[in-house]
């Protein structure tokens, strides 16, 4: 809307700059409530959002309820450095003493030096059979050798180390520079002494470079590496076992990762050396988690208070207090399914522990929820695989666990086309509609404007030439009165 200009009523000596203000103030009415309702649907809009991002924080937590934290055992180790543990309800509570002899470790071999990386050898293949070393001899296993293709025009050493890294052949190349030239390293994915490799070559005929039969290795026979030396492969690090001690007895593994040696204990070795695995109750992860679950939904529900508050004032005729969303039954939905969740429980689930309300959790006089530990540590004492399979999708079929339940009502509120999002569109388009409405009526307002200055500016023009004759007349009716009374 055009500004009311302040030259009008110079002329006329009307203050039609005041008429014409109170007039524009009568005829914008119409966009104040427009606006007005505008910032009330803007306001809807971001407490949506602001309902958005608190459910979305109890669907985080609601994630965080996965059975493996509820398998009610810990696993410690004395020193940490030595080794880990972790244990499920299989674990048998104990102490143990464990000894790491030495590690796993992977075949690692070195190429001869070449000039530079872009040194050219042949074009060929290389063939990676993978087995282990005994008595002397290298003894094929059971998996199918990897054949790698270099390709001419790609036969460069760093040509061979991206050809062998592209086709997963279960080794990996690099080239390393030690001052004598560039060096293929190769080192087999997995450790163990079952995983040590034999390369075969076959170079085509023709092809100029470096002969691609350089890359051959044998680690039965391979040397040793040493500094600057060898025309040939030779070995870095030969394919090995973990071996250790478990009270004293000798165990060996392809993996430093071990979860076969005390049922229901992994153990993760770190070095050589000793330190004593203890395995004892522990239900401080599923405590925790459940907390997390219990102080989201609290949060969630102050969030949901405050939106939707519908307050009379405290007398007759004082306003009240209302939030964005006080008529917007939304929120009650949004409330109730997720109540439900608590007391409903798991379909196919028989005995004590069926639900989360039989777990400990529960509402308060106030609405919130609180997790009772004392009765949660009893529960996860008494039977903590019960209590584990409330949270595993797999123990009474899809879809069935409380935790994909929960998660399943959180996604369909907060996801793309969810409950959220139907609302939001809905006061988009109010809000895009008001927008264009605004436009219209602020064009309409500018015409009117113009209007009412055209017709003040010719009431001014009128009144001033008005003005101007009767001043003239009242000067020439003076004039003959003077005349007369000489």
């Amino acid at each position: 809307m055009a500004s009311v200009g302040s030259a009008l009523g110079i002329g006329s000596g009307l203050d039609l700059t005041t008429l014409l203000s109170n007039l524009m103030a009568a005829e914008s009415v119409p966009l104040a409530k427009l606006q007005t309702r505008e910032v009330s649907i803007q306001s809807k809009i971001s407490a949506y959002g602001q309902l958005r991002s608190a459910i979305s924080s109890l669907r985080d937590a609601v994630k965080g309820l996965t059975p493996d934290k509820f398998n009610g055992a810990g696993a410690g180790s004395s020193a940490s450095d030595v080794a880990t543990a972790t244990a499920t309800n299989a674990a048998t509570k104990g102490t143990y003493a464990l000894e790491v002899v030495s590690l796993a470790q992977a075949e690692k071999a070195v190429s001869a030096g070449l000039e530079s990386s872009k040194a050219q050898g042949q074009a060929g293949t290389i063939t990676f059979t993978f087995g282990s070393v005994e008595n002397g001899e290298f003894i094929p296993g059971e998996g199918e050798a990897k054949t790698v293709t270099i390709e001419a025009g790609k036969n460069t050493l760093e040509g061979v180390r991206d050809a062998i890294n592209a086709a997963e052949a279960g080794v990996t190349a690099t080239i390393i520079h030690d001052g004598t030239g560039a060096r293929l390293v190769l080192t087999a994915k997995e450790t163990g002494a079952g995983h040590a490799f034999r390369i075969t070559t076959q170079g085509d005929a023709g092809s100029d470079g470096q002969a691609l039969s350089f890359l051959d290795y044998d680690p039965a026979s391979a040397p040793d590496y040493s500094a600057g030396a060898a025309a040939q492969m030779s070995r870095l690090q030969h394919a090995a076992d973990a071996e250790f001690k478990i009270d004293g007895i000798v165990m060996t593994s392809a993996r430093n990762s071990v979860s076969t040696a005390l049922e229901g204990v992994t153990l993760t070795l770190a070095k050589e050396g000793t330190t004593t695995i203890t395995v004892k109750d522990d239900a401080s992860k599923a405590r925790s988690a459940l907390q997390s679950m219990v102080d989201a939904y609290n949060k969630l529900l102050s969030t949901v208070n405050a939106l939707a508050v519908n307050s009379p004032g405290a007398s007759k005729g004082e306003s009240g207090t209302a939030g964005p969303l006080a008529a917007d039954s939304l929120t009650r939905d949004v409330m109730t399914r997720i109540r439900n969740e608590i007391f409903s429980p798991v379909q196919g689930a028989t005995g004590a522990y069926t639900s989360l309300a039989s777990l400990g959790v529960s509402f308060q006089s106030d609405g919130t929820l609180k997790l009772d530990a004392t009765r949660f540590e009893k529960a996860m004492a008494t039977d903590a695989g019960a209590v584990a399979r409330l949270f595993d999708d797999e123990a009474y079929g899809e879809g069935r666990s409380i935790t994909a339940r929960f998660q399943a009502q959180l996604d369909a509120m907060v996801e793309s086309d969810g409950l959220i999002d139907s609302r939001l569109d809905g006061l988009n388009a109010s809000t895009k509609s008001l927008q264009t409405q605004q436009e219209q009526l602020s064009k309409r307002l500018e015409q009117i404007e113009a209007r009412y200055r055209a017709q003040f500016s010719a009431l001014d023009t009128l009144l001033a030439q008005m003005n101007s004759t009767a001043s003239y007349l009242t000067q020439q009716l003076e004039a003959l009165k003077n005349l007369r009374s000489s």
